[in-house]
């Protein structure tokens, strides 16, 4: 079921009315409720979970958030959501909303607790290998691969596979230890859902550009010509058209920067292309990002595209019909491997 109609049967079934909705651009919705008098409006938002940290990042990214929808918010979900005066409803009929014309507070039992940090706890350097497994699928992973992968030592490549063993993404085959010992990823989908997630659970800075062109694949080949030698690679639907065409037209443009650049670095490149800055939300975006986002680009006729998991992250992130994208993204690259 996809995101639009779980929020409608949501919303629709906590206020016993008709609700219409219409997506924006950035992945959020324009909900009207048909039925009460002067039709209340929310900009909605589709959580994939209800946790603080979910409610975090969508409250960090839609200042101007007026409806929280999940299949279930926690009991420090409901406290944010509270302390920021936004409106929320999750999937067990649970909610409130106060808004001109409506009053609703439902309890169904307690809130669910929040969760406990898991076994594996996510950094740089984890974050790192798990990106390199899921590119390049090796058929067996060792220490020393993901030493050389994840740029770290051996002492901090055996604790990062032991965790991923403790997740049952990864199993040791061969001997218990020694250099015939290696292991096998067995659940790269579990994998790329928890790093997509520690991905996504960091805000990042944002800096807009507009063009007044509907052609963006043109622009995104100006662009393509424009940016080097800054160090950059395209993400989102600008990466998913090359590797996973899901859209017939490119809503928006998205791109990952290195981290090293100011903003003032950026602009005779956009110049160049024909794109102007602005401090408001544009048809190009371009995403401040660490190096390690970086490192294992692929040439594309538009320029480098960002390695397919966090193209798979960033479109999560952009949410909407981002989400469907990519789910594609995720069967495709998978599916080719597993060929």
């Amino acid at each position: 079921m996809d995101e639009k109609t779980r929020i409608k049967r949501a919303v629709s079934s906590v206020l016993d009315t008709n609700v219409e909705l219409r997506e924006n651009r950035d992945g959020t919705w324009r909900l009207a409720v048909l039925d009460v008098a002067g039709r209340p409006r929310f900009r909605a938002a589709w959580l994939r979970a209800g946790w603080p940290a979910e409610v975090r990042e969508a409250l960090d990214r839609f200042p101007d958030l007026t409806l929280a929808v999940a299949p279930v918010f926690s009991s420090g979900a409901r406290e944010l959501l509270k302390d920021r005066q936004v409106n929320w409803i999750d999937e067990t009929g649970a909610a409130n909303v106060r808004e001109a014309g409506l009053l609703v507070r439902i309890d169904r039992g307690s809130a669910p607790a929040d969760p406990t940090p898991r076994g594996v706890r996510w950094s740089d350097t984890s974050a790192l290998a798990g990106a390199a497994m899921l590119v390049s699928r090796p058929e067996q992973i060792s220490v020393k691969w993901i030493a050389d992968h994840a740029r770290c030592s051996p002492a901090r490549a055996s604790a990062i596979l032991q965790g991923f063993d403790g997740e049952g993404w990864t199993v040791k085959r061969g001997a218990n230890r020694g250099r015939s010992a290696y292991r096998t990823l067995e659940q790269p989908v579990a994998l790329l859902d928890s790093w997509s997630d520690h991905i996504n659970n960091r805000p990042v800075e944002r800096w807009f550009a507009h063009s007044t062109t509907r052609d963006l694949r043109a622009l995104q080949r100006r662009l393509g010509d424009a940016l080097p030698p800054l160090t950059f690679g395209w993400t989102g639907w600008a990466a998913a058209e090359h590797l996973a065409p899901f859209v017939t037209q490119l809503p928006i443009l998205h791109l990952r920067i290195s981290e090293s650049y100011a903003r003032r670095d950026t602009e005779p490149a956009l110049q160049q292309a024909g794109v102007t800055s602005t401090e408001e939300a544009g048809r190009i975006e371009l995403w401040r990002t660490p190096q390690a986002a970086l490192l294992s680009t692929t040439p594309s006729p538009a320029g480098p595209l960002v390695a397919w998991p966090w193209v798979y992250a960033d479109l999560q992130r952009i949410g909407g019909r981002g989400r469907d994208a990519a789910e594609h993204l995720r069967d495709v690259m998978m599916d080719d491997h597993d060929r």
